[in-house]
């Protein structure tokens, strides 16, 4: 009895030690779901439109968001798809608040809507509920009021952004547009210089009409949104003119920037970057430890070369068609030899990569690639320098193989299993001798 008794309380431990490492482990990998609305700071107007913020995390694969507004409060938009976003009907909505609007998730981190304050002044308050793929309920946190004060009589205003420099010859570029005081809906009509292509814009799509040079785009409520255009494929300075037409069918003329000037781009390289040329021309190398090695390339135009080993770079040289590393100090082990060519003027680039196999003796035959999963990746320490760099000795490092989630947890549980077998043993040994 004895026996058993002591046996019996050193297995009660190791549960008690495993279900505390699982709830442990468990409080860690769940993290629990959040919700932040974000207001406008200062006081909003009457009867005008104004954004509000929401990001969430931590709600699993789908989530939705459901948000409560006061009376006279009118939604107008929202940043995500239409198909995203719904009213709630008036059965749902009595029995959470007065105007109820619902926010599929699908992996969004935030996302935004437009509403348009009443017409009364006051302090109104917001409220909402992120729920999660397991349908848990969690508040929407952030700010709660707002305060909307007696509305100003003022005119229509629409103002266009343009780059400050000139745009390449048939590029694209985005115009920036920013609208106020039209009302709850507006449109803003765009005529685009000769040549120029309408391509998209930050609205519903449903809400844009393209005709040709005119380009025409339904607000309800959004104080600003961009579209982006294709230059036309002639050097020259071009005009944009547009108007805004408010909910009373009142014009007013687009302020801000009109001229745009379209160039060539000097110093531009037609032809891609390209490798040419490379020694060793084996895909896979051999080497004793100790033994020199030098790998070239040849480049097709002017370029910068990083040559790097398993992803550390080495070695630069700047402005070159041809280069060469050498290194005579790597240790045993497989290595990722990778010569990058870079043109930073236009952003391109090439790369050759050799598997550089480093062995105790010389090699008598050719060994095959290996999976370069498997490479072990080595801990140089190296200063760069713009020219030729020192070589190195890279020390090959194995690369574990992470264990399945709770993998530890039961290593440990086994464990203390293992150390109550053997004292039970133990103890019937000493018994029976």
């Amino acid at each position: 009895m004895t026996e058993i008794r002591r046996t019996l309380e050193i297995s009660g431990i190791a549960v008690l030690l495993f279900t505390a490492a699982l709830t442990m482990t468990a409080g860690i990998a769940n993290a629990e779901p959040t919700a932040i609305r974000t207001l406008p700071e200062e006081p909003v107007s009457a009867g005008e439109p104004f954004i509000v913020r929401i990001e969430v995390s931590d709600y699993g694969a789908i989530g939705h968001v459901i948000e409560t507004l006061q009376e006279g409060f009118l939604y107008t938009s929202s940043s995500l798809p239409i198909n995203q976003r719904k009213e709630i009907t008036d059965e749902e909505a009595e029995k959470v608040g007065t105007r109820v609007y619902k926010f599929f998730l699908f992996g969004e981190t935030s996302f935004t809507y437009t509403v348009t304050a009443p017409d009364s002044e006051g302090t109104y308050r917001f409220a909402g509920e992120l729920v999660d793929m397991n349908k848990k309920k969690y508040e929407v946190g952030g700010d709660r009021k707002i305060v909307v004060e007696e509305a100003k009589e003022e005119e229509p205003t629409v103002t266009r952004i343009l780059p400050e420099e000139p745009v390449a010859v048939g590029g694209s570029f985005t115009v920036e547009i920013e609208a106020s005081h039209y009302g709850f809906f507006g449109n803003i009509v765009e005529t685009l210089p000769e040549e120029f292509v309408y391509e998209d814009s930050t609205l519903n799509p449903e809400s844009i009409e393209v005709e040709d040079d005119t380009v025409e785009f339904s607000l309800e409520g959004e104080p600003s949104f961009t579209y982006t255009v294709t230059a036309a494929d002639t050097e020259g300075t071009y005009t944009f003119s547009g108007i805004l037409i408010d909910e009373e069918k009142d014009e007013y003329d687009i302020s801000g920037d009109t001229e745009i000037v379209v160039e060539e781009k000097s110093g531009e390289v037609t032809l891609p970057t390209n490798i040419t040329a490379w020694n060793p021309v084996e895909a896979t190398v051999n080497n004793a430890e100790g033994e020199s090695r030098t790998f070239n390339i040849t480049v097709n135009q002017t370029v910068n070369i990083s040559w790097q080993i398993n992803g550390t770079e080495v070695q630069t040289n700047e402005s070159i068609t041809e280069a060469a590393y050498t290194n005579a100090s790597a240790a045993i082990g497989i290595w990722n030899v990778s010569a990058i060519a870079a043109n930073t003027t236009i952003g391109v680039f090439d790369m050759h990569t050799w598997t550089w196999n480093v062995t105790l003796t010389p090699a008598i035959t050719p060994t095959p690639a290996v999976n370069i999963t498997s490479t072990p990746t080595p801990t140089p320490s190296v200063t760069p320098t713009p020219t030729s760099k020192p070589s190195i000795t890279p020390t090959p490092v194995s690369t574990p193989t992470p264990s399945p989630p709770g993998f530890e947890t039961g290593l440990a549980f086994a464990a203390i299993f293992a150390v109550a077998l053997a004292h039970l043993l133990l103890q019937r040994k000493r018994g029976g001798s």
